[in-house]
C-alpha cells in the first residue's frame, strides 16, 4: 500500500478546510480528526463526504494515521484551539520518531515555542511553530504563514506552504521562513497587537465622527466607505462599513446600538504587551488599546462612576464644514495609526537583535498584507519603507513616514485636544500623539529623575558633558553640589 505523502490533524469542522486546499494542490494527504467522535452525525457527514471529493484519507485512530504516512513523515497540526494543542500535541511528538517534520499552525506563547523546538531536536524531531491568521480571509485568499524552528525543517515543507499560501500581487509567497525558535509565533503575536491597534484607533474614529458630526447610520456608512477610498483605507474601514449598514432582525434596530459595549481579550494582545515591557519598547498605543479592553469589561462599575462627572454637551459641526472636519479627522487618525505600526515594527526589529532571530521585517510586512485582517494601505507604506532600507530602526526614520508626522502633527493635535475637551475617550490617538512628542524631542526632561534616583539610591547620573557616572554628595545641603565619579 502506498503510503501517504502528508498527515494533517485538525480539532474541528473549521479546520478542515485548511486541509482540503492541501489536498486540492496536488499531495496525497491523510486527516486525523480529533474530535471526529464528539461531532454530531451531520457534521461527521459533512466531513466524510468533503474528504471523499477533497480526494483525502479520513482515519480516526492516532497510531493508525502515523502509520499510514512515508517515513520521515510530514505533518501539518492546525491546533489555534488551545484543547486540541494541550491535549493532543504532547501525545504526537511522543510518538514521532527521528527525521520527522511537524508544523504545528497554532497560537502558543513563543517562549513556550521556542523550548517545544529544542526539546524536540534533541531527539531528531523538527518541531517548526507556525503563526497563521484564521478567518474568512485566510480561507478566501490562501494562508499568510509564519514558521519558525529549525531552517532544515522549513526546507522539508517548503513546498507544501508555498503551494498553501497566498501570494501578493507581485508574486511573493507568504510563508516566508522567520527564524529559529519560536520567532513565527512572536510575528503572530505582534500581528494581534497591531490588529488591537488599529481597531482601536477605528472605533475611536466612528466615535468622534458619530458624536460632532451628529450623522444617522446611513450617513455613516457612506462617510465610511469613503475613508476606505483614501490613504486610510484597510480592512478595519471595511469591515466597519459592512457592520454599520446591518440591522437587528428583532427590533429592527442597527446593530451597533444592541450590542454590549463590553469586549473580551485574547492571550497574544496581552502576550505582546508584556514582551514590550520585557523589551524597554515604547508601545502606548497597542496599550491604550488592550487597556480599553480591560475598561469595558468594568461594565458595573463604569455605570455607577457615571454620575462622577457631568456630561459635556457637544455642538455638532455645521454641515457646511462636515467635510473638512471629517479630512482632518482622518488625517490624524490615519498618523495615529502610523504610530501604532512603527511602536510593532520596532518591536519586531528589538527580539531580532535580541534573540538574533534576524528576521527580515519586509518580507513580515508582505506577508501581514495579502492575508491578515491588518491589510492596509498604511501597510504598503511600511513594505516601501523597508524596501528601502530594511534595517530601518524606526519607521519614521523613512522619508515617507517622516513627512507624514510633520504634515498631519497638527491635525493629530487638534482631534486630541477636542476628544478632551468634550469628555470623549481616544486613549490610542492620545497615545499615539503622546509618542510622537516624546519620540521626537531633542531633549526630554526625564534627566531630573536621573538626580532624583542618585539622591534617593546613590544610584548616580550621567552628564551631557563628561563622559561617566556620577553620585552628587546631596547630604552637604550646598548650592553647589560635589559630584564623584563612580
Amino acid at each position: 500500500m502506498k503510503k501517504i505523502d502528508v498527515g494533517i490533524i485538525i480539532y474541528d469542522n473549521s479546520d478542515f478546510e485548511l486541509a482540503a486546499s492541501v489536498a486540492r494542490h496536488g499531495f496525497n494527504v491523510a486527516v486525523y480528526a480529533d474530535s471526529f467522535e464528539t461531532m454530531t452525525g451531520d457534521e461527521q457527514k459533512k466531513i466524510l463526504d468533503s474528504s471523499s471529493s477533497a480526494g483525502m484519507e479520513l482515519i480516526y485512530e492516532l497510531d493508525a494515521f502515523l502509520s499510514a504516512l512515508e517515513i520521515p513523515r510530514k505533518i501539518i497540526m492546525f491546533s489555534e484551539s488551545a484543547g486540541l494543542s494541550d491535549r493532543i500535541l504532547d501525545t504526537v511528538l511522543f510518538k514521532l520518531d527521528a527525521g520527522d517534520v511537524i508544523s504545528n499552525f497554532c497560537n502558543m506563547n513563543y517562549i513556550k515555542a521556542g523550548h517545544i523546538v529544542e526539546e524536540q531536536k534533541k531527539r531528531g524531531i523538527l518541531y517548526l511553530p507556525t503563526g497563521f491568521p484564521k478567518g474568512h480571509i485566510a480561507s478566501d485568499e490562501g494562508l499568510a504563514i509564519m514558521p519558525g524552528g529549525y531552517y532544515e525543517g522549513y526546507e522539508i515543507l517548503k513546498g507544501i506552504f508555498g503551494e498553501i499560501a497566498a501570494r501578493d500581487e507581485n508574486g511573493f509567497i507568504c510563508a516566508p521562513y522567520t527564524g529559529p525558535a519560536g520567532s513565527g509565533q512572536y510575528i503572530k503575536m505582534v500581528v494581534d497587537g497591531i490588529e488591537y491597534a488599529m481597531m482601536e484607533i477605528n472605533i475611536e474614529t466612528v466615535s468622534l465622527i458619530r458624536r460632532f458630526c451628529d450623522v444617522d447610520h446611513d450617513d455613516m456608512v457612506d462617510i465610511l466607505s469613503d475613508l476606505n477610498s483614501t490613504e486610510s483605507g484597510s480592512y478595519f474601514l471595511e469591515m466597519l462599513s459592512d457592520i454599520y449598514s446591518r440591522y437587528d432582525n428583532e427590533t429592527g434596530k442597527p446593530m451597533t446600538e444592541i450590542v454590549s459595549d463590553a469586549v473580551d481579550y485574547d492571550a497574544g494582545a496581552v502576550w505582546c504587551c508584556d514582551e514590550a515591557m520585557k523589551l524597554g519598547m515604547p508601545f502606548s498605543v497597542v496599550y491604550s488599546s488592550v487597556e480599553m479592553r480591560f475598561l469595558s469589561l468594568l461594565k458595573s462599575e463604569r455605570i455607577s462612576s457615571s454620575r462622577l462627572i457631568d456630561d459635556i454637551e457637544i455642538s455638532p459641526v455645521p454641515l457646511s464644514e462636515r467635510r473638512s472636519f471629517i479630512d482632518r479627522l482622518r488625517k490624524g487618525t490615519y498618523l495615529a495609526g502610523l504610530c501604532a505600526v512603527a511602536q510593532c515594527f520596532a518591536l519586531l526589529r528589538a527580539a531580532s537583535d535580541r534573540y538574533l532571530w534576524d528576521l527580515d521585517l519586509l518580507a513580515i510586512a508582505r506577508t501581514m498584507q495579502v492575508s491578515t485582517y491588518t491589510r492596509s494601505r498604511s501597510l504598503n507604506r511600511v513594505i516601501e519603507a523597508f524596501d528601502r532600507n530594511n534595517k530601518l530602526l524606526n519607521l519614521f526614520a523613512d522619508p515617507y513616514f517622516g513627512k507624514c508626522a510633520a504634515s498631519y502633527i497638527s491635525y493629530l493635535r487638534e482631534i486630541v485636544s477636542l476628544a478632551n475637551d468634550n469628555g470623549i475617550p481616544v486613549p490610542a490617538i492620545s497615545a499615539a500623539l503622546q509618542y510622537l512628542d516624546s519620540y521626537t524631542a531633542l531633549r526630554l526632561d526625564s534627566g531630573t529623575i536621573q538626580l532624583a534616583k542618585d539622591y534617593l539610591n546613590n544610584t548616580g547620573f550621567e552628564r551631557t558633558d563628561f563622559s561617566g557616572r556620577f553620585h552628587g554628595n546631596w547630604t552637604e545641603h550646598e548650592r553647589n553640589i560635589d559630584q564623584n565619579l563612580i
